[in-house]
């Protein structure tokens, strides 16, 4: 379960989607937290509550002394710059990633994690939805171009002063301009 102190996973995050924890507890289920570390620090067995300790590894932090620790069941936490996190998250912070995503991908591909896949009520679910969300996409587009339309193509129009050509020309204008915009 994704801790809700986590500064990663924010409420009204994408990443804080059901699918997204599903995939991140896969990984965490599958990927050792100390090989991940260990490609960024050093670490050291420790008997006790922690299961290894090294420095800390995350960007922007300099630990002159061993202040990270990876305790049970699969967490890290350091004690110098406050980060904490799970595997995916050290991968994150640690790696050439933009997005956390970027970081589960990854070592779900590294490590061979074989993702969960939506349930088919979600499947069924989109498909009932389909013609909802073509017809409000056909409203949004057709707003759009209305609104285009008035932008740049009616004040060149209303220039026109006899009526029976104002509405000629408008009429003509109006088909090519979504012609070539729906094309």
């Amino acid at each position: 379960m994704i801790a809700p102190q986590d500064e990663l996973y924010k409420p009204g995050s994408p990443d804080n989607t059901y699918g997204f924890r599903k995939c991140c507890e896969a990984i965490r289920g599958a990927v050792p937290i100390e090989e991940v570390a260990r490609r960024y620090t050093n670490l050291e067995w420790l008997w006790g509550r922690a299961w290894f300790t090294g420095r800390c590894p995350l960007p922007n932090h300099e630990d002159k002394y061993p202040s990270f620790y990876i305790y049970p069941p699969g967490r890290f936490y350091c004690y110098g710059c406050g980060g904490n996190g799970d595997v995916v998250d050290l991968e994150f912070r640690c790696g050439d990633y933009d997005e956390l995503w970027e970081a589960m991908i990854a070592l779900s591909l590294e490590y061979g994690v074989k993702l969960p896949k939506r349930s088919e009520s979600w499947y069924r679910k989109q498909e009932r939805q389909a013609p909802i969300r073509a017809a409000i996409e056909h409203a949004r587009r057709e707003i759009l171009l209305r609104r285009l339309f008035k932008w740049c193509i009616l004040p060149m129009l209303d220039a026109i002063k006899d009526e029976e050509e104002h509405r000629q020309e408008l009429e003509r204008a109006w088909a090519d301009f979504r012609e070539v915009l729906l094309s």
